[in-house]
């Protein structure tokens, strides 16, 4: 997964891969100097910590 963030550092699209978040730039009209592709990882330390429950408690 890649996201596309524009020159504020603001989160505009997450894609499967390069040519989606292109597809959205072109789209949307985005100058290549206005925005940045950056890989999107999510990186677990304690799998057993999330789990279905402890994902749907609201934070408090």
């Amino acid at each position: 997964m890649l996201g596309l963030y524009d020159s504020h550092g603001v989160l505009r699209y997450a894609g499967r891969d390069r040519a989606d978040c292109l597809a959205y730039a072109e789209l949307f009209s985005l100058d290549e100097a206005a925005f940045s592709l950056e890989p999107l990882v999510l990186l677990v330390t304690n799998p057993a910590a999330v789990t279905p429950a402890s994902v749907l408690q609201p934070l408090v």
